[in-house]
C-alpha cells in the first residue's frame, strides 16, 4: 500500500464501531492497514469518559503480538500512558522491530489518535520457554470463586464507602467476571488495607492457542489493580472530595503461556504511595496455585484543586 493509500485507510471511519459489550477478544482486536501498522476497531470507555486503560494495554499487546513470530509467546509488556484516549475514536498503532534474536523478539509500539496525537508508548518482548532453574511464590486457593457474589449484590452502604476513590463503583464490565472474597473486610473504610485480592477471568472462551490470550490478559490486568494504593486511605478520605486517579505506567511479566478465560487469583499490594503517586504490585495465579504473571502499575492519586 502506498502513502496515499495508507492515509485514505486511516482517514476512513475514524469513529469506532459498536460492539456487543461481551467479547474481550473483540476489544483488543486490530485491523492491519499497512505492514507494522494497525488500527483499533472498538472503544471501551471508563467512568471518566476516557478509554479504559486495560483496553489500551490489550491493544498495544495485540499490536506487538501481530508483529512478532507466532512461535514466541509474550514475555513482557511495559507501557506509558501518555495522554487520555477518546474511546469513540480509533487508535493507530505503529510497531517497530527492535530485535529478532536467537531467543527474544522485541517490539516498540506507539499509539496515536487523530492528527498524530500520541497516547501511548510501549515495549514488548516475546520468548519461547527456555531450559533453566524454576521457582515461584506459592499459593493455595482459599475459596472457590464460583461461590463468591459479584458486586451487583453487594450492599449499597458498603459500596458507598468507595465514593472518595472516584471511578471505583459497583459497575463490572460485561466482558469480565470479577469476584472479591471477604468483601466487607477488604472494602470497608474501617478495615481496608493497602492490599486487595480478587478473582477475575474473561467471560467468553478463547480459542485454544489464540494469539489474543496475552492481549486479553493485559485488558483484564488493569481492573482494580491500583485499589491497593488507595484503599488503605479510605477512612481518612470519607469527608473529602473524590481523589483524581489516573494510570501512569503499567508493566506485565508473563511467566508462562495461559488463557485468561479461566479463573485467575490476583493478590495486590502497595509498598509505597508518596508525592501523589502510588505503586501497586500484583501476583497472578491459577486455581491450581501455579504462578502465571506479575503486574506493576504506578498511579497518579491526587486531591482536586482546592482540596488541600
Amino acid at each position: 500500500m502506498d502513502g496515499q493509500g495508507i492515509r485514505v485507510a486511516e482517514e476512513h471511519g475514524d469513529t469506532c464501531d459498536s460492539w456487543d459489550d461481551k467479547a474481550a477478544e473483540a476489544l483488543v482486536s486490530l485491523e492491519t492497514i499497512a505492514p507494522l501498522r494497525y488500527r483499533s476497531r472498538f472503544g471501551d470507555g471508563n467512568l471518566n469518559g476516557r478509554s479504559y486503560g486495560g483496553q489500551i494495554l490489550g491493544q498495544a499487546m495485540m499490536a506487538a503480538t501481530l508483529s512478532a513470530p507466532e512461535d514466541r509467546p509474550a514475555a513482557m509488556l511495559q507501557l506509558l500512558f501518555l495522554r487520555g484516549a477518546d474511546p469513540t475514536r480509533r487508535i493507530t498503532f505503529d510497531a517497530e522491530v527492535l530485535q529478532d534474536g536467537k531467543r527474544f523478539s522485541s517490539r516498540h509500539i506507539v499509539g496515536s489518535q487523530g492528527d498524530g496525537r500520541t497516547v501511548l508508548s510501549a515495549q514488548a518482548t516475546f520468548c519461547a520457554a527456555q531450559p533453566g532453574p524454576r521457582h515461584a511464590a506459592p499459593f493455595a486457593p482459599p475459596e472457590d470463586p464460583e461461590s463468591l457474589p459479584d458486586l451487583s449484590v453487594i450492599p449499597d452502604e458498603l459500596m458507598a464507602q468507595l465514593r472518595p476513590l472516584g471511578p471505583y463503583s459497583p459497575q463490572i464490565k460485561p466482558s469480565m467476571d470479577f469476584r472479591i472474597p471477604e468483601i466487607e473486610r477488604q472494602l470497608s473504610a474501617a478495615t481496608a488495607e493497602p492490599r486487595l485480592r480478587f478473582w477475575i477471568r474473561c467471560r467468553q472462551p478463547l480459542a485454544a492457542g489464540s494469539r489474543a490470550q496475552a492481549a486479553v490478559f493485559a485488558y483484564l490486568s488493569d481492573w482494580w489493580l491500583n485499589f491497593s494504593s488507595v484503599g488503605g486511605h479510605l477512612r481518612d478520605l470519607q469527608s473529602r472530595a473524590p481523589l483524581y486517579l489516573s494510570s501512569l505506567n503499567h508493566c506485565i511479566w508473563f511467566h508462562r503461556a495461559f488463557s485468561p478465560d479461566a479463573w485467575m487469583h490476583v493478590e495486590t499490594e502497595s509498598p509505597c504511595a508518596d508525592g501523589g503517586r502510588g505503586l501497586s504490585i500484583a501476583r497472578v495465579h491459577d486455581r491450581d496455585g501455579s504462578m502465571l504473571a506479575t503486574s506493576i502499575q504506578e498511579t497518579l492519586m491526587v486531591h482536586p484543586d482546592g482540596d488541600a
